[in-house]
């Protein structure tokens, strides 16, 4: 499961102090968001997917990993 990201962070590692210009920073950098009752919100991963970057999402596929 992937951390959720809050407006106040969002604005703080963006620098923007209206809403509005963090939805227009987050779209045109490709970063999926939701509207939510206390204002924008993210996950780490839709940041690493705008990235190019993988999930960093641990999951169950133990029988496929190989130690050499």
């Amino acid at each position: 499961m992937s951390k959720l990201i809050t407006t106040s962070e969002l604005k703080n590692v963006t620098g923007c102090k209206r809403d509005s210009d963090l939805e227009t920073i987050l779209r045109k950098n490709g970063v999926r968001f939701l509207f939510g009752k206390n204002g924008i919100f993210t996950t780490v991963d839709a940041v690493n997917a705008a990235m190019g970057l993988q999930s960093q999402t641990v999951t169950d596929q133990a029988d496929n990993i190989e130690i050499l």
